[in-house]
C-alpha cells in the first residue's frame, strides 16, 4: 500500500529543513494521514549516520526538529479553514530511550483538545522505534499567524508560490 505524502501533495517544491524533500541537507520526514485515527498525522524519519550525536545514537535535536515539523502540519491540515501559518511558541519534550543506529523512526502527532479559532493549540507528538517502543514524547504549542503577520515576522514581501497555495493566499 502506498501512502500519500501530505508534505509532497500539499506543498510542492518543499525545501523545509524538516519535511522538505528538496532540501538536500534536511531530514526529509514523510508526513501522512493515519488510516486508523483520522485526527492524527503520522511521520517517518529515516535516520542517517550524519544525524549522530553520541556514538551510535541519533542527536536529540534531530528528533525534536522532526516532531516540531510534524506538529506544525497537524493544525495546518486539521484546522485548514483558519488559513494560518502555524508556528512553534513553546515545547516540552521527554527523551525516554536513545534512538540507536540508523533506523526508521515512526512519528505521530495530534491536537490534544479543541480550541476556538485563532487560538494556540497543544499538539501531542511522539517518536517510536520499529518495535513500537516509545522513545520521545512531547507537547508542542503551535500558534496561528495570519498570512500578513507571518510575512511580517519572516521579513517577506510575499510568500513563495507553493506556500501561497498551501495557505490559500492564491488560487494559482
Amino acid at each position: 500500500m502506498s501512502l500519500k505524502l501530505i508534505n509532497k501533495e500539499w506543498l510542492e517544491d518543499n525545501d523545509c529543513f524538516g519535511c522538505g524533500h528538496l532540501n538536500e541537507h534536511g531530514l526529509k520526514i514523510a508526513v501522512f494521514r493515519d488510516s486508523e485515527d483520522e485526527t492524527r498525522l503520522l511521520g517517518r524519519l529515516d535516520a542517517k549516520t550524519h544525524m549522530t550525536g553520541f556514538p551510535g545514537m541519533m542527536h536529540g535535536g534531530v528528533i525534536y526538529t522532526a516532531l516540531d515539523c510534524l506538529s506544525s502540519w497537524v493544525p495546518t491540515i486539521f484546522l485548514a479553514e483558519i488559513r494560518a501559518a502555524w508556528v512553534l511558541r513553546s515545547a516540552t519534550i521527554k527523551y525516554l530511550r536513545p534512538v540507536l543506529g540508523t533506523k526508521l523512526i515512526d512519528l505521530s502527532a495530534k491536537i490534544e483538545a479543541s480550541v476556538p479559532a485563532w487560538q494556540a493549540v497543544s499538539v501531542q507528538a511522539e517518536a517510536r522505534n520499529a518495535a513500537g517502543k516509545l522513545l520521545v514524547s512531547g507537547r508542542f504549542k503551535m500558534v496561528p499567524l495570519s498570512l500578513d503577520r507571518f510575512k511580517n515576522v519572516a521579513g517577506l514581501d510575499e510568500l513563495p508560490l507553493n506556500w501561497q497555495r498551501l495557505l490559500g493566499e492564491t488560487q494559482a
